[in-house]
């Protein structure tokens, strides 16, 4: 409604002041009710404009959640897969140490039994149930690789740090056989020559490595730094294979016998001895070398003692008696084919021992009994000994002995 029809409505013409009352609110109402909704379709359109972006904020946020969401499911999915990636990694590390023996550092050698007819997959379960391997599914494919199909029965040495494959190789080769005991005895006085053919005899070894192993082995004991390695020597380790009842394994590696021999000279000839060697000025090379001439001469601890008091008094009393003139000596000269062994011709104490002595004649070479004799002899028959403290008495001596 325009302003002149309200002029109208609120100033009638005199034409129209005798309209009935009626028609005026009738009049009325209706430019109300078309004035409201004017006012309607306003708001209405204005509340368009207003929810038109709001609508599209709407779609840009559902848009963004739908992104996120994308970025989240490839997290996951990336973070999957590098966790499957670590797992395998982790694995195949761990089979590759356990295959390669890598990572494991028990060297202890263990005997293990094939039966007869075994197949890879019994091997794979003894040598599990032996805690020498982890994985049998792994010994078992690596067996085929290899085509490992001859593995021999029987008994094997192998260890827990072995690789699978040097395993296989093992126990594709001829089982160990089981080893013999003998017991092998060197009685006082033998030669290391004849010590050598006792124990090829008894076959533990072959003769000529025995010598060879035992005058150039280094075990490490003390007194194999007393040991003098000169020319002169017949055998460097004359004397030093202490007479004794030893067990040894037939088919022994030479050294294995070598070393149980020098242990139990270490042990026997102790430091109370080595201090007692000192304490008379000898070494350990004049000691043996004295022993072993007495161990020659006398058949008893007691005339053992008083055959090395002879010798003592000659040797502390070089220049009448310069010369000890035993007669073992002159044997071991012509065996060795070296004449300062000959004490008849050489003065002093030979350059080694002419046998292996054993305690008795070392204790008496390091206790002899205190006597005034420079000559002894003793009855070839009846091991009757005679001793003298002048080359008359002892003449006399050789004739009762018949000797002369």
């Amino acid at each position: 409604m325009n302003e002149n029809e309200l002029n109208q409505i609120l100033n009638p013409d005199d034409n129209e002041k005798d309209t009935s009352n009626e028609e005026l609110f009738e009049i009325i109402k209706n430019a109300k009710d078309k004035v409201d909704s004017q006012k309607k379709a306003t708001i209405s359109e204005n509340q368009q404009k207003k929810s038109a972006p709001s609508g599209s904020k709407k779609k840009r946020r559902r848009k963004k959640k739908r992104n996120t969401g994308k970025i989240a499911f490839r997290l996951i999915i990336f973070c999957v897969i590098i966790i499957i990636a670590c797992i395998c990694a982790f694995f195949l590390i761990n089979i590759g140490m356990e295959v390669t023996g890598l990572g494991r550092h028990d060297d202890t050698e263990l005997t293990i039994e094939i039966p007869k007819g075994a197949t890879s997959e019994d091997i794979a379960n003894i040598l599990v149930d032996n805690e020498i391997i982890n994985n049998p599914i792994a010994f078992r494919v690596l067996s085929n690789k290899q085509n490992a199909n001859s593995y021999k029965a029987g008994k094997h040495k192998v260890t827990a740090n072995m690789s699978y494959s040097d395993l296989i190789d093992v126990l594709q080769q001829d089982p160990i056989q089981e080893k013999i005991s003998v017991d092998v005895t060197f009685p006082e006085g033998y030669t290391l020559d004849q010590c050598a053919a006792v124990l090829e005899e008894a076959g533990v070894c072959r003769a000529d490595e025995f010598i060879e192993a035992f005058n150039n082995a280094d075990f490490g004991y003390n007194f194999e730094k007393k040991v003098e390695d000169k020319e002169t020597k017949y055998y460097k380790m004359e004397g030093y294979c202490f007479p004794d009842t030893y067990t040894f394994f037939k088919d022994s590696e030479p050294e294995v016998v070598c070393k149980k021999i020098y242990a139990n000279f270490a042990e026997k000839v102790n430091a109370n001895m080595l201090g007692r060697m000192e304490d008379l000025g000898l070494t350990l090379d004049e000691t043996l070398a004295l022993a072993s001439i007495v161990q020659a001469e006398a058949p008893t601890s007691n005339q053992m003692k008083l055959v090395s008091s002879v010798f003592w008094n000659r040797l502390n009393d070089k220049e009448t008696f310069p010369r000890l003139e035993s007669d073992p000596t002159k044997k071991y000269a012509a065996l060795s084919g070296i004449e300062l062994y000959d004490t008849y011709k050489s003065e002093g104490v030979p350059p080694g021992a002419i046998c292996n002595p054993g305690a008795d004649a070392i204790n008496a070479v390091l206790y002899p009994e205190e006597t005034e004799y420079y000559f002894f002899c003793s009855n070839l028959t009846t091991q009757e000994f005679y001793y003298a403290k002048t080359l008359k008495q002892h003449e006399k001596n050789l004739a009762e002995a018949g000797l002369i």
